[in-house]
């Protein structure tokens, strides 16, 4: 997959309803350039940002987006833009995979982010790393998890009260109370479906490997420890316990999967540290 251009990916905050372009920006790239609501001194830092990025001061860029994100404006509750935004310059400083790391946390607080999908496919690739589903991906950008939890259980909840109703007042058609029954089962069912497949759950026991030379799983938490595997910078890792600066990891599944023990400064967490959870607030 090639790279979409800067201008068309980069938000413009200081006007939500455009987006930072070029001349020869196409209708589609158009139709994909996040938007961003902020105003007054964000609005502005963030238009700066933008501007250093496509000037190629990608440095500078970095700087405007992370002191952004650590504003309170955006702290708790984030921005997937200024986050894509972010793993943009990051791309750019040659880091793919602290960048994979800033894509991941727009998807966390936007699953169907049409233009951090794309790049992390893109810097996965660049890493080695399997992209993300496009089949997930594509019903992420038509179907929000919140959508399926929150639509699914109030259908399920409706369909509850209106079987109960039919059945304390006495015999109805047969056709109403199977319409209830199989409107409770899917509105609870597609609840049940948003909530496994969110990329959110459990991302709080999740990590990012940032060190760009990928780290040895250790056996014991001990430098000297015997090795028994690597990780690829950009693997994604679930943290299952620590011991001082050190975590016990595991990554992949099935026959891939491995657990070991690495150096916590060479992953960083999937949520960010001021965040409790994802969410757009």
């Amino acid at each position: 997959m090639a790279s979409a251009s800067i201008a068309s990916l980069l938000a413009s905050p200081a006007a939500p309803t455009e987006s930072v372009g070029s001349a020869g920006q196409t209708d589609a790239e158009a139709k994909n350039a996040p938007k961003v609501s902020a105003g007054g001194e964000a609005a502005a830092k963030a238009a700066a940002a933008n501007a250093s990025l496509l000037s190629g001061h990608p440095i500078d860029a970095l700087a405007g987006y992370t002191q952004l994100l650590e504003s309170p404006q955006f702290a708790r509750v984030g921005s997937p833009e200024l986050w894509c935004n972010r793993g943009l310059a990051e791309e750019k400083t040659g880091d793919p995979a602290a960048a994979s790391l800033s894509f991941r946390r727009a998807l966390l607080l936007d699953p169907g982010f049409v233009p951090a999908q794309q790049q992390l496919a893109v810097v996965l690739t660049t890493l080695g790393l399997p992209a993300p589903s496009a089949r997930m991906s594509r019903l992420f950008t038509m179907l929000s998890p919140e959508v399926m939890i929150l639509g699914g259980a109030v259908i399920g909840w409706i369909s509850l009260f209106l079987l109960v109703v039919l059945l304390v007042r006495g015999p109805r058609s047969r056709g109403y109370l199977v319409s209830a029954l199989l409107a409770l089962i899917l509105g609870h069912g597609a609840s049940l479906v948003g909530s496994l497949i969110d990329p959110r759950r459990g991302a709080e026991h999740q990590a990012v490997v940032t060190a760009k030379k990928g780290p040895a799983l250790r056996s014991t938490p001990a430098d000297s420890a015997t090795g028994i595997g690597n990780l690829a910078p950009g693997t994604v890792i679930t943290i299952l316990s620590q011991n001082g600066a050190w975590w016990y990891v595991s990554s992949g599944s099935g026959k891939a999967a491995q657990q070991g023990w690495i150096l916590s400064e060479l992953a960083t967490p999937l949520l960010p540290p001021s965040c409790a959870l994802p969410s757009r607030g």
